[in-house]
């Protein structure tokens, strides 16, 4: 066993985010975005910095009144994803 932390390799990353199958693109909202917004917690303005393919911010968008989300991403086909998305959602 060591103690070195396992790095995804810049390369490696930058070609399957986005793409919508890499491990961390879970494909909704994450548990604790559900309980914030049943919370009330969201308001006003949001930026999501690092959205990826923007599960988070889309669901926020589709269950707080009166938002204004930036959601942005360093990756560019999260960005086409997320216009994929947005249009099918009707957001």
């Amino acid at each position: 066993m060591t103690n070195e932390v396992e790095i995804v390799p810049q390369d490696i990353f930058f070609r399957l985010s986005g793409a919508g199958d890499s491990l961390w693109e879970i494909h909704r909202p994450q548990s604790v975005v559900i309980k914030l917004v049943e919370q009330g917690v969201f308001q006003g303005e949001i930026l999501d910095i690092g959205c990826g393919i923007a599960d988070n911010a889309i669901y926020i968008g589709n269950h707080v009144n009166n938002i204004h989300i930036t959601a942005i991403d360093l990756v560019c086909l999260v960005f086409i994803f997320f216009e994929i998305n947005q249009f099918s959602l009707g957001t």
